[in-house]
């Protein structure tokens, strides 16, 4: 019974909703994350837009406060009235009021051509002492008294205006000259200096009522949670409440607007309500495409399934038939598409399965032919040793030393050959086979060579080494090193450590060999084997060595033509 948990049907369902999901989602926040973006730009925009237009209208009319109180501060005929009033009065009274009658017509009527009257309730222009003065009112609750420069000049916020430097907006004060205070105003008051020099001729007082800031405001549409905010050069905020400005502290997050000629700020904090309201529709809107998007991908899963499933699933009933030992071919699987050609290759494959096992089994055969072949090879070096030690002691019995040597060298050498397929062996092992086939040699050659070892740590003896390693390199020596030289010579193997590595030098006095000869023999072009061991020369033996070992170690070479030759095993430790 085949399990279902790790299914490609399950596994298709499971990628194509996750999938719809992952995309859902992505596509989902995206567009929520946008919207808010893009609803509380738009927000802060549209409300920027409005309070640009609302304090663009109310600095104009505080400008057409200030051009007025500015051409007071200027006007010659004012100046002229300011500087002789107090002597023409001392002089003569009538002159004196015929003087303030006529500066009083005249600021009247600036008053009534320049078109503050619907900004300003009072005017009032005093000697700097308050006893001679200008007053024009606007009409309404405004009354006029023969105290109001002295009045004024007793407010707390009198000598504050007058001193700064510039136009000072202190807030709404209750009116003092009114018994009740009301209408609370903004309060203007500017001193009036000489024109040919800075002496102070008097001062001009405006009062602009809390009505003429509140109806610019009232134009400005707020809702439940909104707020609209007026703040003054010297600090002091007011909320827009219900037709009238409270005291309060701007909070922050608001979108502000400071008034290019007043100086004044309006700040706007949005209504969350409404943003909320809003991102709702929104938040619908990701909700559907939600859905949409994930519906979409139920109907992949669906379609994925019925047309990936269901011939899977016939694939994998055709290969249980095959394990189970039916290999005749099923032509409905191959369908006009990729898994068709899944189908024609199990077919083919169950078509193919009978010739390979057949295959198989006269394989097995001959391999079983050649292992009794083997066996038999085998007879003729057990065969040929077991002769040599015969020779071996009957030249011992007749007192024929050298031939015994050589032919227990030879047997040795033959039964190594023979018996043993390990590639691998202890160094003290491999030294052996060259004293073997150096004995041999040592006869061949009369006793004109010499082999000598050194080895600086007897646990060197113990490294590992590949067999017939060495004795190619000594046979090397002699035959194309020694013998060419034509006289007696030596041979020296210094095994020692260094950098980690196992160093086995074999050195010869022979003739050396040139950089060419070198290059040569290592990459194999040049035979330097007898024919006894023609399968094993000095490149084979730095190949075995790099095969075994790996690129970092093998044979390199050295030589100075009539002087040595010294061939250099780099080997891993093993310690």
């Amino acid at each position: 019974m085949r399990g279902h948990k790790h299914s490609i049907r399950n596994k298709i369902i499971i990628w194509a909703m996750g999938f719809a999901l992952i995309l859902a989602l992505s596509v989902a926040s995206l567009s929520y994350v946008l919207s808010v973006r893009y609803l509380k730009e738009n927000q802060q925009q549209s409300a920027l837009t409005n309070i640009h237009v609302l304090g663009n209208d109310l600095d104009s009319d505080i400008g057409s406060v200030l051009t007025f109180a500015n051409w007071i501060r200027l006007d010659s005929t004012l100046e002229n009235y300011l500087q002789t009033v107090n002597r023409t009065y001392a002089s003569d009274e009538h002159l004196g009021k015929k003087l303030s009658l006529s500066a009083w017509n005249h600021l009247n009527n600036e008053f009534n051509i320049i078109g503050v009257r619907n900004y300003v309730d009072r005017v009032i222009i005093s000697t700097p002492d308050g006893k001679q003065y200008l007053q024009s009112i606007s009409g309404g609750d405004a009354q006029s008294s023969l105290s109001s420069p002295m009045t004024i000049m007793d407010t707390v916020f009198f000598d504050e205006l007058i001193t700064d430097p510039s136009y000072a907006w202190i807030g709404f004060v209750d009116n003092p000259l009114t018994k009740s205070g009301n209408p609370r105003v903004l309060p203007v008051v500017r001193p009036i200096y000489s024109s040919s020099s800075s002496i102070v001729l008097g001062w001009v007082y405006l009062d602009i009522p809390e009505k003429v800031i509140t109806n610019a405001l009232r134009n400005f549409v707020l809702s439940e949670d909104d707020a609209l905010f007026l703040t003054f050069s010297h600090g002091h905020s007011y909320r827009y409440m219900g037709g009238t400005l409270v005291k309060a502290t701007v909070p922050e997050g608001v979108i502000a607007y400071t008034l290019p000629d007043s100086g004044w700020i309006i700040s706007y904090l949005p209504s969350e309500k409404a943003l909320t309201s809003r991102m709702n529709f929104y938040r619908l809107m990701i909700l559907l495409i939600f859905m949409i998007i994930l519906c979409a991908g139920l109907i992949l899963s669906f379609v994925l399934q019925r047309n990936i499933t269901k011939p899977v699933n016939l694939l994998i009933g055709r290969l249980e038939k095959i394990g189970q030992g039916d290999f005749s071919r099923d032509e409905a699987l191959e369908w006009n598409n990729e898994l068709g050609e899944i189908g024609k290759g199990i077919n083919s494959l169950s078509t193919n399965v009978s010739d390979l096992m057949e295959t198989k089994l006269k394989d097995e055969q001959e391999r079983h032919e050649l292992e009794y072949q083997v066996l038999q090879s085998q007879i003729n070096p057990h065969f040929l040793y077991n002769t040599l030690n015969t020779i071996k002691w009957m030249a011992t019995i007749q007192g024929s030393d050298g031939i015994a040597d050589m032919s227990t060298s030879l047997s040795r050498l033959m039964k190594n050959i023979s018996k043993s397929s390990q590639d691998l062996i202890p160094l003290s092992d491999e030294f052996s086979l060259v004293d073997d086939y150096f004995t041999i040699m040592k006869y061949r050659y009369g006793g004109t060579i010499e082999l000598e070892y050194q080895t600086d740590d007897e646990s060197l003896l113990d490294e590992k080494i590949n067999r017939f390693s060495l004795q190619p390199i000594v046979e090397n020596a002699i035959f194309h090193g020694i013998e060419p030289k034509g006289s007696a010579g030596r041979i020296f193997i210094h095994t020692y450590r260094q950098d980690g590595n196992v160093i086995i030098d074999v050195t010869d006095n022979g003739v050396g060999m040139t950089s060419e000869a070198i290059e040569s023999v290592l990459s194999g072009k040049t035979q330097t084997s007898t024919e006894f061991f023609k399968q094993i020369g000095v490149f084979n033996v730095n190949e075995r060595i790099k095969y075994t070992f790996g690129e970092g170690y093998g044979i390199t070479i050295e030589s100075e033509p009539n002087v040595y030759t010294t061939m250099r095993f780099t080997l891993p430790s093993g310690k």
